[in-house]
């Protein structure tokens, strides 16, 4: 299997033990693909089957400012995490109940935009598609 090189940044969460062989009691991660300006979130609470989460793909894609590299708006990270959960068809069991993981959810995606979003905003790298960029500015998630 071949996997292409990232181009952007990517980050990965979880809410759960540290022992990798522990089933988290949700996780999140995100892509950012400048170049074609959209954000991939994967992730979530253990649900079968895996729900992709578009609305908030589509958002970001929407919502970001990926020429000028603005700061990222935290209403913007708060719907986008709003998205994220509400994409999410979380179970109760010994982890975590429902609500608790969709609220998770949320923080999560809301968080990781933000870690993601900075480090591009950081980078200017051939990816970004933009000329300006890092101000040393982090953001706020």
């Amino acid at each position: 299997v071949r996997v292409p090189v990232a181009r952007g940044p990517q980050y990965f969460s979880k809410i759960g033990t540290r022992n990798a062989m522990v089933i988290a009691v949700c996780s999140f991660s995100i892509a950012l693909h400048a170049a074609e300006r959209r954000g991939g979130p994967g992730g979530g609470p253990p649900a079968r089957p895996r729900r992709r989460a578009v609305a908030a793909e589509e958002f970001a894609a929407a919502r970001l400012d990926w020429q000028g590299r603005s700061p990222l708006d935290p209403e913007v990270a708060r719907r986008f995490g709003e998205l994220v959960a509400g994409a999410a068809a979380p179970i109760d069991d010994v982890r975590g109940r429902a609500a608790y993981r969709t609220h998770a959810l949320a923080v999560l995606a809301r968080r990781a935009l933000g870690w993601a979003w900075a480090d591009f905003r950081a980078d200017s790298g051939a990816d970004s598609g933009a000329d300006s960029g890092a101000d040393g500015d982090r953001g706020s998630a």
